[in-house]
């Protein structure tokens, strides 16, 4: 093939057919037809028993069985992973190296035989150490004409069909997580192959985001201490309020953070405790310098993350709601219920699907939990998605329960980690009939494991707003 620069212009011509396909959604809802059918032919969920570490430290090993045998099933020719200085972090891991170098390089892994590389000669060095399952054949490019040259045969293309090749690419930005690949590099791979590139979302997630026995264990010890030092923080709340001392929302983060640190946990950031109308703004925290009193008759939301000191431990990260008060106000509890029915409404509809057999999208649950609070009034007060995957970082690599900020098409399949976190945010609320509305956040959040027949809610969930001052406590 002889590559000019005309190429290089066609290339910027001509958009690839899947970015403008009018069928986007059609393509989205096709790719993991494959698990579906497997499913009702009743081999249970694919890969129950296959499933490789996640690759978040470079020291574990890739599973290349498994990556096949997903490529197998929803009929892929293979995987092509490509970086340049760094911009794919995906790429990075499943190859098992820590430097990209500087030149662009791509990695092939086809859906029967070994992995291959396409380098350039001046950088490898860089890839003399890759994952034991992505050792293979190094092929060598100088000039960008060679490169364009060298990519058909190097993913197989033979011109009888066009290749399926999965990349970190997602149509219509759906899920931005996993669009790591530039469009100038997916129009010349689309160009010089003739590929149709679908996206490699739900195979990230494979690799990236189902946890191993391990790592769920160390999810829930955090977990534990979470809900512990929730209880302990608003229990100093309390305290505080009936002895007549001053605290505030800066004062209880640190209480916080001292419990976290007393129990060998990272909490990576300090946690959101917010009162009132600051409770509004989902991402509030308090700082020495900016942050409101805890009084009587204050509303009080605690959110508080941690894990572990281990690179491969995961988070436990939960939201909780309490009245400073003796009474909860009824109009603050039926905001709250709003706020738990969309949470059960989200485990009940993962509960039934994984009865049937049947993997759900993330954006399928934000959409019934949003319901849920639209139904009930309060649709207005909907500021994020329901929730986000979990795992060794706050906001890990799978399955978010999003289609609002993005749409989520990936599944929940067995191994992964996610939050369900409604919320109702009315910072102009007067709630309480005060001469001056305070505003109201209100948001309840439990963590969430897949397995392959049930679905685990660690450690429990809030079911009405604590009334810290009530005789009962």
């Amino acid at each position: 093939m002889q590559v000019t620069r005309e190429v290089t212009s066609a290339v910027v011509r001509r958009r690839s057919s899947v970015v403008h396909s009018p069928n986007i959604s059609q393509k989205l809802d096709d790719l993991p037809k494959a698990w579906d059918n497997a499913a009702k032919a009743g081999d249970g969920f694919p890969f129950v028993v296959k499933y490789p570490r996640p690759c978040h430290t470079l020291e574990q090993i890739v599973n290349l069985e498994t990556i096949q045998a997903y490529l197998q099933l929803n009929h892929l020719d293979g995987w092509l992973l490509y970086d340049f200085r760094g911009q794919n972090p995906i790429a990075l891991h499943v190859a098992g190296i820590k430097d990209s170098g500087t030149r662009r390089w791509f990695l092939w892994i086809p859906a029967q035989g070994r992995p291959s590389w396409l380098i350039h000669a001046i950088e490898r060095g860089a890839f003399m150490d890759v994952a034991p399952d992505m050792e293979g054949n190094k092929h060598i490019y100088i000039g960008w004409q060679q490169l364009a040259e060298i990519l058909p045969t190097f993913v197989g293309s033979n011109g009888k069909r066009p290749l399926r090749i999965a990349m970190e690419y997602s149509p219509l930005g759906a899920v931005p997580y996993v669009s790591k690949v530039d469009a100038g590099t997916l129009e010349l791979v689309t160009e010089v192959t003739g590929a149709e590139i679908v996206s490699s979302a739900d195979l990230v997630q494979l690799m990236q985001a189902v946890l191993s026995p391990e790592q769920m264990d160390s999810h829930r010890r955090a977990a534990q201490v979470c809900l512990d030092t929730k209880d302990a923080a608003f229990a100093f709340v309390a305290e505080s309020l009936r002895a007549g001392t001053e605290i505030s929302e800066y004062d209880v983060q640190q209480f916080i953070m001292d419990r976290f640190a007393a129990a060998n946990l990272d909490p990576d950031h300090p946690p959101i405790v917010a009162v009132n109308a600051n409770a509004a703004l989902p991402h509030y925290a308090p700082t020495a310098q900016r942050h409101s009193p805890i009084r009587r008759g204050d509303m009080l939301l605690i959110d508080l993350w941690a894990k572990e000191y281990a690179p491969d431990a995961c988070f436990g990260d939960l939201t909780w709601t309490a009245y400073c008060g003796a009474d909860v106000p009824a109009t603050v509890q039926d905001i709250f219920n709003a706020v738990a029915r969309a949470r059960d409404t989200v485990i009940e509809a993962v509960e039934a699907s994984l009865g049937e057999h049947r993997l759900i999208h993330g954006y399928e649950l934000d959409d019934l939990a949003r319901d849920v609070i639209r139904e009930a009034g309060y649709g207005h007060g909907i500021l994020h998605r329901t929730g986000h995957s979990l795992g060794p970082l706050v906001h890990w690599n799978g399955v978010n329960l999003d289609n609002l900020e993005t749409q989520d098409r990936r599944r929940l399949i067995p191994g992964v980690m996610f939050t369900i976190e409604p919320g109702i945010y009315l910072p102009d609320l007067n709630w309480d009939d005060s001469a001056t509305p305070k505003g109201l956040g209100i948001r309840t959040e439990v963590n969430c494991i897949v397995h392959a027949d049930r679905l685990e809610v660690t450690p429990g969930r809030q079911r009405e707003v604590i009334a810290l001052l009530s005789e009962r406590l």
